[in-house]
C-alpha cells in the first residue's frame, strides 16, 4: 500500500501528505512517537480514504451539476431571447385582433337585439290599440 496521500495542512501550516510526515508531526505536537502498526495509523489511513472518495463525489457532483447548467443556459442566448419576444408580441396582436372582432360582433348583436325589441314593441302596440 502507498505511503501517499492528499495533502492535509493543519492549522499551524504544516503540510502531511505521507505517513512519515503524520508520525513526525504527531511527535512534535505531542512528542509521542508511533509506530507503522500503531492503530492512530490506521485511523489516519481510514479517514484519509474517505476525504478522497468524498472528494471524488463532490467533483463528479460538480461536473453533473455543470453539465446541466450548461445545458440549461445554452438555449438562452440573446437571439433565442429575441426570437421568443417577437413570438409573444405576435401572439399578443393576434389576441387583441380577435379580441376586436369579438367585440364588433357583440356590438353588431346588440344593435340587432335593440332593433328587434324596438320592432316587438311596435307590433305590440299595434296590437293593442
Amino acid at each position: 500500500m502507498s505511503d501517499e496521500y492528499s495533502e492535509i495542512i493543519t492549522t499551524d501550516g504544516v503540510v502531511i501528505t505521507t505517513l512519515s510526515d503524520l508520525k513526525a508531526h504527531l511527535h512534535s505536537e505531542h512528542g509521542v512517537t508511533v509506530d507503522e502498526d500503531d492503530p492512530v495509523m490506521l485511523v489516519h489511513t481510514i479517514n484519509q480514504l474517505h476525504i478522497t472518495a468524498t472528494e471524488q463525489t463532490l467533483k463528479r457532483h460538480n461536473t453533473a451539476l455543470t453539465e446541466a447548467l450548461t445545458v440549461a443556459v445554452k438555449g438562452l442566448t440573446a437571439d433565442a431571447i429575441t426570437q421568443n419576444l417577437q413570438e409573444q408580441v405576435r401572439l399578443a396582436d393576434r389576441t387583441h385582433q380577435e379580441f376586436e372582432r369579438q367585440y364588433r360582433r357583440a356590438k353588431l348583436l346588440s344593435v340587432i337585439n335593440l332593433i328587434c325589441f324596438s320592432a316587438c314593441l311596435l307590433v305590440f302596440a299595434y296590437l293593442i290599440s
